[in-house]
């Protein structure tokens, strides 16, 4: 039996995009856009349905714990039991706290779409918990432009996309918007028609 269940983009975009997932028999057969998004509107971009199914049931995919076996490099894994991932990542933890403390351990777990949806987990207050070092969870190369651009012009107040629907001049610097900006092309297009001037 087909059913339809609600998920996000896992890709790193800012959008978000809210998917309606047909899955049968745990296997996800479809892909495509939800409305759950008033500004994605069910529009995705190209990626995720041609290419996320193959992904999530991929014969490459790592399903269990490795751990290496023979020299680094080589290619070669073990499988091993979440138990003995878990207790091996422990005495790891256990040793490094003991010789250099607990800042000597520094996470970087970080999830698209640029870690939005991962903001509060459960992990960042494990490695609190733990006195661990932090890195800032935006992305690594977003997290560096914007303290560049911070630093260089200071802060700069943002606006949501859809308030570019009451412009009378629209710049786009950079970037083909029809292209690598897609859920804006539509805001464009109806500031257009109430005679905004679209330059780029």
């Amino acid at each position: 039996m087909i059913t339809e269940r609600h998920s996000v983009c896992p890709l790193d975009c800012p959008d978000t995009c809210s998917l309606t997932v047909s899955v049968e028999n745990d296997r996800i057969l479809a892909i495509k856009g939800s409305h759950a998004n008033p500004y994605t509107a069910g529009v995705l971009c190209a990626k995720v349905p041609a290419s996320y199914p193959g992904f999530v049931h991929g014969e490459r995919r790592i399903r269990t714990p490795l751990r290496r076996h023979g020299a680094r490099g080589a290619a070669r894994f073990e499988r091993i039991s979440w138990d003995e991932a878990l207790d091996a990542i422990h005495e790891r933890f256990t040793a490094i706290i003991a010789a250099h403390g607990p800042q000597a351990i520094l996470p970087l777990n970080y999830a698209g779409p640029h870690g939005f949806l991962a903001g509060g987990s459960m992990d960042l207050r494990f490695f609190h918990r733990l006195g661990a070092s932090l890195l800032d969870r935006r992305p690594l190369c977003g997290g560096i432009r914007t303290e560049a651009w911070v630093g260089t012009f200071g802060t700069v107040p943002g606006m949501r996309p859809e308030q570019a629907e009451h412009s009378r001049l629209i710049v786009a610097w950079g970037n083909n918007v029809t292209w690598s900006n897609l859920h804006l092309m539509p805001v464009i297009n109806r500031a257009k028609k109430q005679g905004a001037k679209l330059v780029v």
